[in-house]
């Protein structure tokens, strides 16, 4: 069938679903606030999962329901607060149906029905209104979340600068975004941290299309690939009794297997056996390139190495820049080569992995808001409308 008969398809597939759920939903959800959380739909380790375990133990009375696959393995986490709705399943219709708001770390993943771009313009009533939980600071500017493409109720942001930034660019209107902090920072408190270096570098948009053997032989993977079985790198490890563990972003989860180490100190974790947290949070030290999580470590006030070998090229082919300049805003050194990484992180070994004053100072600036109530502010911004 051709892909435009298929949308087709699609769409009226969805609508006749909606219309005939409808009474059902009225009938199910008479009397109760409902509210809609979700992430990518296959998974639970975001802002969206925060959220919604803070709604179901902190606000019973809002009948939150939470989006997720039957096989996802995160299912477990969830299970026990109750009201899930499985992605696609005629609960997620009846709750998408009568949620009066729709809370979202992604852009489009709250929708039953892949015909997305109608819900926009058909399906969405007055009384609906979206709120954008994010999935992470934003630092480059992102045409596809301005208010034009998105059209986000209320536009959740994690960091000050962020804040200044998206309500000046982003072409919402004055109060639409607001500045609380992110749903999952509540967990950045009181943490246990282990002598462990995380390495987390972030996709780029060009690969996403090219096979496994382009991929294996483009110069991201190249890089990366070097750092893994660098000689100097082992014996660091080897050194300082440090495991090294080496964590590609999710839309590169599905090439892990073109990285490897024959050290027992660098470990490849996959995302099904880790979660991105829990690493975030034990870790004592973080290598990365662009990736947004960066933002997270830093929140925790531990040390960061950006390891940017490709940086004309990134904002050529994967993202426009924003006002975040990594030399002179970021939390901790930028290095182009893979020697003058090397060089740093063995300095921060030496030292105790300890972060040094400059950065500490410039988190002060970034994140004004530093403590335990981010849920609470953003419930308190949904409920104030």
């Amino acid at each position: 069938m051709p892909e435009k008969a298929v949308k087709i398809w699609r769409f009226l597939t969805a609508m006749a679903k909606r219309f005939l759920l409808l009474p059902i939903a009225k009938i199910k959800f008479r009397g109760k606030t409902v509210w809609l959380v979700c992430e990518r739909g296959t998974d639970a380790r975001d802002n969206g999962y925060h959220m919604f375990r803070y709604l179901r133990k902190e606000h019973p009375e809002i009948d939150a329901w939470y989006v997720i696959t039957r096989d996802s393995a995160d299912y477990q986490k969830v299970v026990g607060l109750g009201n899930i709705a499985f992605y696609g399943s005629i609960n997620h219709w009846l709750a998408y149906i009568s949620a009066s708001k729709i809370l979202t770390a992604f852009e489009q993943h709250f929708c039953p029905s892949p015909s997305y771009s109608f819900y926009r313009y058909v399906w969405r009533t007055k009384q609906q209104r979206v709120v954008f939980l994010q999935h992470g600071v934003i630092a480059n500017d992102i045409p596809i979340y301005h208010q034009e493409n998105s059209r986000f109720n209320i536009f959740i942001c994690g960091a000050k600068p962020e804040y200044d930034f998206i309500s000046s660019h982003f072409h919402y209107k004055r109060g639409e975004v607001r500045y609380t902090g992110l749903a999952r920072f509540d967990a950045l408190h009181d943490i246990s941290v282990k002598r462990q270096v995380l390495i987390m570098p972030t996709y780029r948009k060009w690969l996403k299309e090219k096979t496994v053997q382009e991929v294996a032989q483009s110069n991201y993977v190249r890089q990366w690939q070097s750092l893994l079985n660098s000689p100097r790198l082992k014996e660091m490890a080897e050194k300082y009794q440090i495991p090294i563990l080496f964590y590609p972003h999710q839309l590169m989860q599905k090439n892990i297997s073109l990285f490897s180490s024959d050290s027992t100190w660098i470990r490849i974790a996959d995302s099904l056996h880790y979660d991105v947290q829990p690493l975030l949070i034990e870790s004592a030290l973080m290598i990365t390139d662009y990736s947004s999580v960066h933002f997270d470590f830093g929140y925790m006030k531990k040390p960061v190495l950006y390891y940017q070998f490709d940086e004309k090229e990134l904002f050529e082919k994967h993202v426009e820049r924003g006002y975040f300049d990594y030399r002179t805003m970021g939390f901790g050194e930028c290095v182009e080569t893979e020697t003058a990484l090397l060089d740093r992180l063995e300095e921060y070994l030496a030292d105790g992995l300890r972060e040094k004053p400059l950065y500490e100072k410039r988190l002060e600036g970034f994140f004004p808001l530093h403590d335990t109530h981010n849920c609470e502010r953003i419930y308190q911004e949904i409920v104030k409308g």
